[in-house]
């Protein structure tokens, strides 16, 4: 069970996500519906809504998936692999469906995006930290 969630990228678990909800005609027109209403104790109204929370739950998957770069086997390899793939469907759908071509759809590419990129680095910062351990580089 923990070997499965080290490999699967959750970026790829947010894009079927969305995908589903696009399936059921949630999203994209009901990105901006809100959720629910909060009284803050200033006073002030906050209205989070579907986009908001799906920008929320990417910025949480990124933590994770950055966590899970720090990590090196071989499972981390796959998992970059697979990251890598998953960057490219956000980037395709963003492109050419429709459904995906919205602000919120950017920003979780982009997330997507500083997935793979903060995973390579990291991975390779801390292979190299773990090489310097056992002897001279």
């Amino acid at each position: 069970m923990f070997r499965a969630i080290q490999i699967i990228p959750f970026f790829g678990i947010l894009l079927v996500i969305y995908w589903l909800a696009v399936k059921v005609s949630l999203f994209p027109n009901g990105l901006n519906h809100v959720l629910f209403h909060l009284y803050l104790p200033s006073g002030a109204l906050w209205k989070p809504t579907w986009g908001d929370f799906m920008v929320l739950l990417g910025v949480i998957f990124l933590y994770v998936e950055l966590f899970k770069s720090t990590r090196t086997s071989e499972v981390t390899i796959i998992d970059h692999l697979l990251s890598t793939f998953v960057l490219i469907f956000y980037l395709t759908a963003w492109l050419i469906y429709e459904w995906a071509g919205n602000s919120v759809f950017l920003i979780l590419t982009g997330m997507a995006f500083l997935d793979v990129i903060a995973g390579f680095t990291i991975t390779i910062s801390a292979a190299r930290r773990d090489l310097s351990i056992g002897g001279r580089v």
